[in-house]
């Protein structure tokens, strides 16, 4: 099945958009937000333990699991990401791998055989090799999704994706652009206050209405969801991670999120 067909099936299955974001961080990695709960055995088992528990928390109302490779891909192995995948899939939701794939396309060729080993359903990319329709290719010959970087949520991106031009066009822009010429599956676009309600528009316009926008950056960040949902048009995804995952009642957010992700 393709990645926008899973998509579709697991968005009116679920009947919401939410994305469980999961950046399982340890309490010696930073000050706040950090994995609290006592685990067995060494990292690798506290990590995959966690995990699989937010994956359970969120298995009746999210319609994908977004896993960031930067906390964890060093972290658990080949088999303990099969397992994680495999439990997302159980619960009728989406395996996306965070990892923001950049390279020339041997090397990206090789992360995709990886990552359907792993049985991820699609991957994030980031553009700034400018080989999106080679990465598009790769990924479509192995039934991935490819979901390409497009405005980030963190401040710093609206100097560099705004404001600096290609040929007049912001670098945002010229992305989308060549996201929709390459049949890409969908963009990456923050939710947080420099993506304004005019350029998630002028983001959908360009892509095109049957692409997915994946909106990173609601809760800790303070990303609105009231602006996604107006200006992103139906094809979304609407990630949280923090303020769900290391809440003392993680299901009691999800249930929270997933009433105000309704469709």
């Amino acid at each position: 099945m393709k990645f926008m067909d899973k998509y579709f099936k697991a968005r009116k299955d679920k009947g919401s958009v939410l994305c469980l974001g999961l950046d399982p961080a340890l309490p010696d990695q930073r000050s706040k937000d950090t994995i609290e709960k006592i685990y067995c055995g060494d990292v690798s088992d506290c990590i995959q333990q966690f995990s699989m528990e937010m994956i359970e928390a969120a298995g009746e109302y999210a319609c994908a699991v977004k896993i960031n490779s930067q906390y964890t891909l060093f972290a658990l192995n080949f088999k303990r990401l099969q397992m994680l995948t495999e439990s997302i899939h159980n619960y009728g939701m989406l395996a996306i791998l965070d990892h923001k794939l950049g390279d020339i396309g041997s090397s990206n060729d090789s992360a995709m055989y990886w990552m359907e080993k792993c049985h991820f359903d699609a991957f994030t990319f980031s553009p700034y090799a400018g080989n999106i329709r080679e990465a598009t290719e790769m990924a479509h010959e192995r039934d991935l999704g490819i979901i390409v970087l497009d405005l980030m949520s963190n401040p710093e991106a609206e100097g560099f994706q705004k404001k600096c031009r290609f040929n007049k066009t912001p670098v945002y822009l010229r992305v989308a652009e060549d996201v929709a010429t390459a049949g890409s599956d969908g963009v990456v676009v923050g939710a947080t206050g420099h993506v304004k309600e005019k350029d998630i528009s002028s983001v959908r316009k360009t892509i095109g209405e049957d692409r997915i926008m994946l909106f990173p950056g609601v809760g800790v960040q303070g990303g609105d969801i009231k602006k996604i949902k107006e200006s992103g048009g139906r094809n979304i995804l609407i990630n949280v991670g923090r303020d769900i995952i290391y809440e003392k009642n993680p299901r009691e957010k999800i249930v929270e999120y997933h009433k105000k992700m309704k469709i």
